[in-house]
């Protein structure tokens, strides 16, 4: 089968494009062909806002099931760029097949706003190939993040970190770009933004993932620290606590985590759930729902 995805994976960025790259990935494993025209496709991803309506159209006349991926949250007072990109989902989505959340956070939050037809909630995955358990636990606090904005919440982290200077912190990304002083703090090692390849190495050297992102959708690098064996302590506030389930504690019970963390890293040996692959199998299932997709 010939799919299309609406964003070309590289080699390091979170979110879509992560998932992009996972899904080419399954995909050409399985026996399907990635094509780079919509036009010729009988399956495609639309991620997001990335796509035109004119493709979509066209699409549809040739006969391609559309599935819409959001992995999104709407506010209603948004910056001007973030209302058009929001404008555009809204309306891309009236021209797609399928809807595709990714957490039930993002449906009660987007579903208003769109209220599609036919919809279904799949939480992300990542490869068990690449994020693996280490032999043992690792001695690092860590942190993994792609962006510094105030929604990554890095003022939580500063503060934790300044809280326990008895422990020692990993933070990949671009934490020396942020207005704080992660690089004063003794007890911290600056990794510096990181490609994919490289992070399986980074998740090994932890103990703990602190991760106090708010109202994130449905965060890869809590599932990258998962099938790693990172238990993570999370912000309830959006689609993580989704994923984490017991796997991990709310930021208030990080003292509590740091006393048990064998009993957690143990539960997060035990989720087949997070692999890519079954995540590809229900993207496939659903698009085969709809009746439009065939090999």
């Amino acid at each position: 089968m010939k799919i299309f995805l609406s964003i070309r994976p590289k080699g390091k960025g979170g979110g879509s494009n992560t998932f992009a790259s996972l899904f080419a990935g399954f995909a050409k494993q399985a026996g399907h062909k990635i094509v780079r025209r919509i036009d010729q496709a009988k399956l495609a991803i639309v991620i997001a806002h990335l796509a035109e309506e004119a493709d979509l159209r066209k699409a549809r006349e040739n006969g391609c099931l559309l599935l819409h991926r959001l992995d999104e949250y709407f506010e209603s007072h948004e910056s001007p760029a973030r209302k058009a990109k929001h404008d555009k989902i809204i309306a891309l989505n009236r021209l797609t097949d399928l809807t595709i959340y990714q957490s039930q956070f993002v449906f009660e939050n987007v579903h208003p706003f769109l209220n599609p037809e036919k919809y279904k909630i799949i939480h992300n995955g990542g490869d068990p190939k690449l994020f693996h358990p280490a032999q043992q636990a690792g001695g690092y606090i860590g942190h993994v993040s792609w962006g510094i904005d105030t929604k990554k919440r890095l003022d939580l982290l500063h503060a934790f970190i300044i809280k326990h200077p008895e422990e020692k912190f990993l933070l990949v990304g671009r934490h020396q770009e942020h207005d704080l002083d992660f690089r004063g703090l003794a007890n911290v090692t600056l990794a510096g933004e990181a490609k994919r390849k490289k992070l399986p190495a980074y998740y090994q050297k932890m103990k703990l993932l602190y991760f106090p992102s708010e109202k994130d959708p449905c965060p890869n690098t809590v599932i990258e620290a998962i099938l790693s064996g990172v238990p993570v302590c999370y912000n309830p506030d959006g689609g993580t606590v989704e994923l984490v389930r017991d796997c991990g504690l709310p930021l208030e019970q990080g003292r509590a985590m740091l006393k048990s963390l064998p009993a957690y890293r143990e539960k997060c040996l035990q989720r087949p759930d997070l692999a890519f692959a079954a995540v590809f199998e229900k993207y496939l299932a659903a698009a085969h729902e709809c009746g439009g997709c065939h090999d």
